[in-house]
């Protein structure tokens, strides 16, 4: 698991989640089944995956979970392997865990998925998938002191994000 990650989050200081990560066969794995590993490495960097899955979508260059709905996506996978009806109840299980561990983590997936859901909301970006998710999602982590600090003057660089990771950084804060 290390490998996988370690290979897919390669260069993520340099491109940020502006560009695509490699999302083919050598780093497919199921992330979320590892949002309460033992392993605090594994743990931190499969939740970072997600985000990564998160920041793709919304910046342009990948849409691993196969929403076609950007119109700047520059890599779909041929066949879906992430599916977000399996990262987003395992994020919203361990939520409380993931805030207290990895504060800044869990502000950038929130950040994410707020405005993607406010983008456009994802009961029409995934019909298919039962609402009551995404209600659960808007009620449990789109609370006011959230919204605060994704809207705010402060929130954290993501050069702090990957120091909370133990990733090396790039550019100057």
């Amino acid at each position: 698991m290390k490998q996988k990650l370690a290979r897919l989050l390669s260069g993520i200081e340099i491109g940020l989640f502006d560009t695509a990560h490699d999302w083919g066969e050598q780093t497919k794995a199921p992330y979320y089944k590892h949002f309460n590993d033992e392993d605090p490495e594994i743990r931190a960097h499969s939740i970072l995956a997600f985000t990564a899955m998160l920041g793709n979508w919304r910046s342009g260059p990948a849409d691993v979970f196969r929403t076609s709905k950007n119109p700047n996506i520059t890599y779909i996978p041929k066949e879906q392997y992430y599916h977000i009806d399996d990262y987003l109840p395992a994020f919203l299980e361990y939520a409380s865990n993931i805030k207290q561990d990895f504060p800044i983590l869990y502000i950038y997936t929130v950040g994410y998925l707020f405005k993607l859901d406010h983008q456009e909301p994802f009961e029409q970006v995934f019909p298919a998938i039962n609402p009551e998710l995404f209600k659960q999602m808007r009620a449990r982590l789109f609370t006011e002191e959230n919204i605060g600090t994704i809207s705010s003057k402060t929130f954290p660089t993501f050069n702090q994000l990957l120091r909370e990771m133990g990733l090396p950084t790039f550019f100057a804060d």
